[in-house]
C-alpha cells in the first residue's frame, strides 16, 4: 500500500469489529440474507440425498452424511459464487478452483458441528432423525457465512484484482 493511497495510515479492523460491520450494513445484511437463500437450497439438496442413503443403503447414518454434504457444499458454493459473492469475485478458472479449495476447507468445520450435533440430538433425545439433522445443518450457518464472508470472497484491492 502506498503512502498516496486512501487506505494508507488505517489500522485493520479487527475480526470482531468487522463481522458486527458486516452485519449491521445494508450489504452485509442482504449479503447475509441471500447466503442464507443458498443454504436453504442446499438443504434441498442435501437432504433428500441423506434420506435416499440412510433408507435405501446399508450405509449408517453418520456415513450417509459425508456424500449428502458434498453434493450441498458444490451446489452452494456454485450459487453463492453467482449470486451471493458475484461483486467479489475474480473471473479465472484458476481463481474459481481457489475460491471452491477455500470454500471446501471453511466447510470442514460446520461438518464437524455437523456430525457432532446430530448423533447426540437423535441417540440421546426423543428428536426424529430428520429433525435432528435440520438443527445439526443451522448449527454451522453462521460460521459459513462469516468466514466465508471474509475469506473466500473477501474484498480485493483494485491492484490485486488486476493481477488475475
Amino acid at each position: 500500500m502506498d503512502e498516496g493511497s486512501p487506505e494508507a495510515g488505517k489500522t485493520p479492523a479487527s475480526l470482531p469489529a468487522r463481522l458486527l460491520a458486516m452485519a449491521r450494513g445494508p450489504i452485509g445484511l442482504g449479503r447475509f440474507v441471500r447466503f442464507a437463500v443458498v443454504g436453504l437450497s442446499g438443504v434441498f439438496v442435501d437432504m433428500p440425498i441423506f434420506w435416499a442413503l440412510y433408507n435405501y443403503t446399508s450405509l449408517p447414518d453418520l456415513v450417509a452424511i459425508l456424500p449428502a454434504y458434498a453434493a450441498a457444499t458444490v451446489w452452494n458454493f456454485m450459487l453463492n459464487d453467482a449470486w451471493t459473492f458475484r461483486d467479489r469475485r475474480e473471473k479465472t478458472k484458476r481463481s474459481k478452483l481457489v475460491r471452491f479449495g477455500k470454500y471446501a476447507l471453511v466447510s470442514l468445520p460446520p461438518l464437524v458441528y455437523r456430525l457432532a450435533a446430530y448423533w447426540p440430538l437423535k441417540e440421546l433425545s426423543d428428536l426424529q432423525y430428520m429433525l435432528a439433522y435440520t438443527v445439526a445443518i443451522i448449527v454451522g450457518m453462521a460460521w459459513n457465512f462469516g468466514v466465508n464472508f471474509l475469506w473466500t470472497w473477501r474484498k480485493r484491492s483494485q491492484e490485486a484484482q488486476s493481477d488475475g
